[in-house]
């Protein structure tokens, strides 16, 4: 995660985004903002960086021919090269974006571009390029004085607190596609941020792998083992997951498969088979081991509901952290008198 202690804004300007479909053309400002109000230069700075302090997930400009030809990776290069050509490149950024609003749904905007220095990141401090969108207006009370009245008006503008759109470059890994972080708030189209203007995939690191991997257990739990063996053993390999991820800096997937079915070769065989499936269709490469990203790995943890819908209108809820108590204090069975499944349920005291 990045830290901003020590950061600054040197450049910010602002644009204004049409939409080719409805034919409404961008304005372009020709120089920075003045940003020497103190009140207004801690909204901006608030706005453009406090909403990427959380994230965890880490992406690389990429292209499928060449990496120069990924015109943000470009355009970014040009400006942590010779930042005095930020405005111009400003410019290409806010063009480019509007190239990509090809359909209706596509909301126009404002666009801001800043350029910060030293932004904490991995030990060091680097520069870093800030991309916002910004398509909602807030509507906000706003008092005036007529004569002898004071009066109440509604107008609208943007909320500091809220970012639609956004994306942080870190000026690190520039041979892989410089660092960058996104947001997307608003997703009613999902490729357009992320796939068409930014044209990223995901950094290969131990935060990509961490979030893969699970991603991909979960997945495994509800086509797999959830069709195949029930529900109960679905619990059981979620919980057996989290456990083995919660216990280990570093995952070595050979071990993991030893540690999750050290009794079903054949639901190995098919998880061996899904994993090859999956790094195919998600275009990665999962390695044999991995250091664990805590960060990543309690996003993730929150994300998996460990637990047992009935169709009685009951829930059995399982510690996720506990693998061996769905098996050793859970019963499942089946009642000839009343023709129905049932789960046993064993305790010492209610808590």
């Amino acid at each position: 995660m990045i830290q901003t202690e020590e950061t600054f804004i040197t450049q910010t300007i602002l644009h204004k985004i049409g939409n080719k479909h409805t034919e409404t053309e961008n304005i372009y400002s020709e120089a920075i903002l003045n940003t020497e109000d103190e009140e207004l230069y801690k909204l901006l700075f608030s706005m453009s960086l406090k909403p990427f302090g959380k994230i965890n997930e880490f992406y690389n400009f990429a292209h499928s021919t060449h990496l120069s030809m990924n015109e943000m990776y470009t355009y970014c290069k040009e400006i942590f090269e010779a930042p005095n050509l930020f405005v111009d490149n400003s410019k290409h950024i806010a063009k480019h974006l509007f190239e990509q609003s090809s359909y209706p749904q596509i909301k126009t905007g404002d666009l801001i571009v800043s350029y910060f220095s030293d932004v904490f990141f991995k030990g060091e401090l680097v520069d870093a390029i800030g991309v916002l969108k910004i398509e909602k207006r807030t509507p906000f009370f706003q008092t005036f004085k007529e004569g002898n009245e004071i009066l109440l008006g509604i107008d609208k503008g943007i909320n500091p607190g809220k970012m639609d759109k956004g994306c942080l470059i870190l000026n690190t890994e520039k041979e892989n596609g410089y660092t960058v972080l996104s947001i997307d708030n608003n997703n009613y189209d999902a490729a357009y941020w992320k796939e068409h203007f930014l044209s990223v995939a995901y950094a290969d690191d131990e935060n990509a792998q961490t979030k893969h991997f699970l991603d991909m257990c979960k997945s495994f739990s509800n086509s797999v083992v959830n069709e195949e063996l029930g529900k109960q053993e679905q619990a059981a390999f979620l919980s057996t997951t989290i456990g083995y991820f919660s216990e280990n800096d570093s995952v070595n997937t050979k071990q993991f498969e030893e540690a999750a079915f050290s009794h079903n070769d054949s639901i190995r065989n098919a998880f061996i088979e899904y994993k090859e499936l999956f790094e195919e269709k998600k275009q990665i490469d999962f390695w044999d081991e991995f250091d664990v990203s805590n960060s990543v790995f309690e996003s993730q943890k929150r994300k998996i509901k460990n637990e047992i819908k009935l169709d009685t209108h009951i829930q059995i809820k399982l510690d996720l952290e506990n693998p061996s108590s769905s098996k050793e204090y859970l019963e499942k069975g089946f009642d000839e008198e009343k023709q129905m499944h049932y789960y046993k349920v064993f305790f010492n005291n209610e808590l």
